[in-house]
């Protein structure tokens, strides 16, 4: 942990190689969804339990981008959630910088939360309607204690503004003024007061009109590139991901079933689950071309299928799929590297 970033110029940062700053070990997240304690004793119903996440293993280096895609209801943002603090982790341990996150509620990890911020889906929610922007980005300074002068707190509210190529002037104004992209720029800006190390981004441009997701999805690769920033991104638009991402992990129903570098992910993918996503990204090329969709719905996750939580919607599907779980192994092949959770990849028979 002593790799250190190297200032190669003014504005561009060279990260250090290969240094993991997050390392998420088996983390697991279950909600108890049960009915009252009185329904459940008259009318006899059992306790259930949501495995939201379900044994998520995965490690981010300083610079890189991993992105964490799946279909609505998948556990991605629970994942953010708990990378953050937010919730804590029924199973597991996450590693930020070496130490348990789980210090961050105490005195001595008070500075791993300046390092770690996070980045919410809904610009219009996300902000305070009744604070002024200058209250609003200024808030996580005051609360670290990093300014207690007035005129110094004004010049870093200034200077964030113009980071996030807004003007100065803005601080002045109430979030209702601006549009949810200029929105979306205010929450970063708050974000990056601190001068955290680690962003977690949970679908920051989902609620956003196309062309404004270019311009804050290149804002945030300019920040990247200029202060050395690691991103965690939560997606469900693939085309987005491809686009900001260094590498990606696929999730369903709790569990990552894919993991593997931008470039490999979509070139070769492995997993069905996978190739059943890449085939549903609108392309001209491939207009008219008949596309097989893949049978049935999302299992309910309150009572998810034995074996692969797949297998009911996977045309490679066998016995063994249906009875036992697949694990997240490595596999080299002539397009890279792949993490794949699959009997069907395993047996070769994919």
């Amino acid at each position: 942990m002593n790799a250190v970033l190297k200032n190669t110029t003014s504005t561009q940062w060279e990260p250090a190689a290969d240094q993991v700053i997050v390392r998420a070990e088996n983390i697991a997240k279950y909600f108890d969804v049960s009915p009252p304690w009185l329904n459940r004793v008259l009318e006899r119903q059992k306790r259930a339990i949501l495995h939201a996440v379900d044994g998520v293993s995965f490690e981010i280096k300083r610079g890189e981008t991993l992105s964490l895609v799946g279909e609505s209801g998948c556990g991605k943002s629970t994942v953010a959630r708990l990378l953050v603090g937010l919730y804590t982790p029924t199973l597991g341990r996450v590693n930020f910088f070496g130490r348990d996150l789980r210090e961050m509620n105490s005195q001595r990890g008070r500075s791993l939360r300046q390092k770690l911020q996070m980045i919410f889906q809904d610009p219009y929610a996300s902000l305070n309607p009744r604070w002024r922007v200058a209250d609003i980005i200024a808030e996580p300074l005051k609360a670290h204690g990093l300014m207690k002068d007035k005129a110094q707190i004004i010049a870093r509210v200034d200077e964030l503004l113009q980071q996030v190529r807004l003007a100065p002037a803005d601080k002045l104004k109430f979030p209702h003024q601006f549009s949810g992209g200029q929105r979306q720029r205010l929450s970063i800006a708050r974000a990056l007061a601190t001068k955290p190390e680690f962003l977690v981004c949970d679908e920051p441009t989902s609620a956003l009109d196309v062309s404004v997701q270019a311009q804050v999805l290149n804002l945030m690769k300019e920040l990247q590139r200029e202060m050395g920033l690691t991103y965690l991104f939560i997606s469900h638009n693939l085309a987005v991901v491809h686009h900001i991402s260094d590498r990606v992990g696929v999730m369903y129903l709790g569990k990552i079933v894919e993991l593997a570098s931008r470039t490999t992910l979509f070139k070769t993918p492995r997993h069905p689950y996978t190739c059943m996503l890449l085939d549903a990204i609108p392309d001209l090329e491939m207009s008219g071309r008949a596309r097989t969709p893949v049978g049935g719905e999302v299992p309910n996750p309150l009572n998810p299928p034995a074996g692969c939580t797949f297998h009911p919607r996977c045309p490679h599907a066998n016995a063994r799929c249906r009875v036992e779980v697949p694990l997240l192994k490595l596999y080299r092949h002539p397009g890279g590297e792949t993490q794949a959770a699959c009997h069907g990849v395993e047996e070769n028979r994919i």
